[in-house]
């Protein structure tokens, strides 16, 4: 899988050359898919990761043409979100290849941000290599405990993007069920069940098909003072749902939190240029969740609004976010729609 070595970075005029030394990773194919706990060969993102330091890595990635996240079209600019999910992956890899977590440990997501400096680059007929330069620095004193924030720079073509971070626990078993399920019963609710709220239409969220709606119109129509919408889940999910999950997945939770955001404000564009978002509460399957979202920063005159977005679980915040809008002209809700 790795016979195949590449430069991480191939220099041009205008990158940026203040990274460290380049080293030669592969990107001859994606990991096993065990490697970052996904089911589907097609939903890796990394191909390779070298230590570079005493915490300190460069990861390889290739990003998809054609992905969920996300069908905009060629023209389009690649989504954020893949730089977010392969921060995820990599959380993930570096805890297995080289700090020893086993691997039947649980993985629990705290919080992630992502920063970008640039645009990120239209999506071509082939996928996209990108470069991580990543540091590990531990969040916790406890030898019992495994608690890590991973700070990434991203780079694409020799020039430096962004950054993105994120911080994760890895749990023992038997720590992960005391957690998981305190206060609650061990026995989820089967998220099957439950009456999908009638979804938006797809090109209001940014997406072409039904399916991919991650927000419902609620059952009595209000809105309140906030903008509001009843989480959908489809556990068939390929992506969302890759694999099995006792709780709602925190990428499904942060996905609904961008189309909040989207459908919520009468005037943004996405990508998005910068989020922070945090991950309080678990979410239960088989029970009602409402998004909200509201301008944060209203009355000021910032060009690029922020947008507070939250998931609510009976009375529990299972996360919320700030989303900043993007580097394009801003557009109205008509000019969110995919490419379809």
């Amino acid at each position: 899988m790795h016979d195949t070595a590449m430069p991480a970075i191939c220099y041009h005029q205008g990158a940026d050359t203040s990274r460290p030394e380049e080293t030669s990773l592969s990107f001859a194919g994606p990991l096993p898919r065990t490697a970052v706990h996904k089911a589907a060969d097609t939903e890796v993102l990394l191909t390779d990761a070298r230590r570079t330091g005493n915490d300190r890595f460069t990861i390889a990635a290739l990003w998809p043409r054609d992905h969920f996240l996300r069908h905009r079209g060629t023209d389009a600019p690649s989504d954020p979100f893949l730089l977010v999910e392969s921060v995820r992956q990599s959380s993930i890899l570096l805890s297995h290849r080289f700090y020893g977590i086993p691997d039947d440990h649980p993985f629990v997501l705290c919080d992630l941000d992502f920063d970008l400096e640039h645009p990120l680059p239209p999506q071509r007929d082939s996928p996209l290599p990108v470069v991580l330069d990543a540091v590990c620095v531990s969040t916790t004193d406890n030898p019992r405990r495994f608690g890590m924030r991973l700070e990434t720079t991203a780079y694409v073509d020799g020039l430096r993007i962004g950054r993105a971070s994120l911080h994760w626990l890895a749990m023992a078993p038997k720590a992960y069920q005391r957690v998981r399920f305190r206060g609650t019963s061990t026995e989820t609710d089967d998220a099957r069940s439950e009456t999908q709220a009638p979804p938006l239409p797809p090109r209001a969220v940014g997406h072409c098909h039904d399916r991919d709606v991650l927000l419902g119109w609620q059952p009595d129509g209000a809105q309140g003072p906030d903008h509001s919408w009843r989480l959908r889940i489809n556990r068939d999910h390929p992506v969302l749902f890759d694999h099995h999950s006792d709780h709602i997945p925190g990428m499904l939770l942060l996905e609904a939190l961008r189309q909040a955001a989207l459908v919520g404000t009468p005037c943004i564009s996405d990508p998005f240029r910068k989020l922070s978002a945090t991950f309080t509460s678990f979410g239960e399957l088989g029970r009602p969740v409402t998004v909200h979202a509201r301008k944060a920063n209203q009355g000021t005159a910032d060009v690029y609004p922020e947008i507070s977005v939250t998931a609510v679980q009976e009375g529990r915040t299972l996360a919320s976010a700030v989303v900043r809008g993007s580097f394009a002209t801003q557009m109205c809700a008509a000019g969110h729609g995919a490419a379809c």
